[in-house]
């Protein structure tokens, strides 16, 4: 008789387990994993850029100096749509004259800045990673049980160095997309020598302040909503997808009256301006 082989085994399948983009499950290379995430930023920021700076432009609806404010009459225009045609069709308030009146509408004038997430992304979604995992481990988050407080201090930790990197360049970033400066070089030394090193994070506490409770009220907003939209608990792109519009439009809306306020921080010099292109000197009223 031949003797009865039991069939191979294979591991049960949790219907929970889902794919986390953020958080490392301890499988592969965590430098991967950091790759990963800021190929992820960088691609997340640069589609949506566009957005990005119409928010700016609206936030700051009146900035004396830049473009696409300086000669308005009416003031200048608050919905979305007039925002973003006011945006292409004014050239940055750094052109030459003669450039200035022969350039047409263009939409790449959305992007206008664009390259410092570029250079923000890497560095802040490593510091997040890594100062994550560090956390977790230090805090035992992944240890047995519910450790909600733990896993707080550690959300905390890592936003506080990712905002470290990330603050100073949407500073740069927003300056950038309201018309002043030619480039991020001439940005950075413009504002030390005009306004100080304090400029670069004169908006950090602020940002902080924003980022925290925007993340705390989207992760508990996601996950609420997962299981009101789908209470089997069964992985679903279009659950998550649902769910994470829900979350992140109710963060936004929670955290906007502060994203204003960093964005009238960050371009509080600007105002004022006696040259288009350079700050007011410290003190100027």
């Amino acid at each position: 008789a031949v003797p009865d082989v039991p069939p191979p085994s294979t591991p049960a399948e949790d219907p929970d387990d889902e794919l986390e983009w953020e958080e490392w499950d301890g499988k592969g290379s965590f430098v991967h994993h950091c790759v990963a995430g800021s190929i992820a930023g960088i691609a997340e920021h640069t589609l949506m850029y566009p957005f990005d700076n119409v928010k700016t432009h609206m936030q700051c609806n009146h900035c004396p100096g830049q473009a696409v404010c300086k000669s308005a009459k009416p003031p200048p225009p608050t919905t979305l749509m007039s925002t973003l045609r006011s945006i292409m069709q004014h050239p940055p308030s750094t052109s030459t004259p003669s450039s200035s009146s022969s350039s047409s509408a263009s939409p790449l004038r959305l992007w206008r800045g664009v390259h410092t997430m570029f250079l923000g992304c890497v560095p802040a979604h490593a510091l997040y990673f890594s100062t994550f995992e560090l956390s977790k481990r230090a805090l035992a988050v992944d240890e047995p049980g519910h450790h909600p407080m733990a896993a707080g201090a550690a959300g905390a930790a890592s936003t506080f160095f990712h905002d470290s990197v990330m603050a100073p360049m949407d500073t740069i970033k927003q300056r950038l997309q309201l018309g002043y400066y030619t480039g991020i070089r001439h940005c950075v030394t413009s504002m030390l020598q005009g306004e100080g090193p304090v400029s670069l994070y004169r908006s950090f506490p602020t940002t902080l302040a924003m980022n925290v409770p925007y993340g705390f009220v989207m992760v508990a907003a996601n996950e609420s909503l997962k299981k009101a939209i789908n209470p089997d608990g069964g992985f679903s792109i279009a659950t998550s997808m649902a769910a994470g519009c829900g979350a992140g439009g109710l963060a936004a809306a929670v955290t906007t009256p502060l994203d204003v306020v960093k964005t009238r921080l960050q371009t509080q010099e600007l105002f004022g301006s006696v040259a288009v292109g350079r700050p007011r000197e410290r003190g100027a009223r």
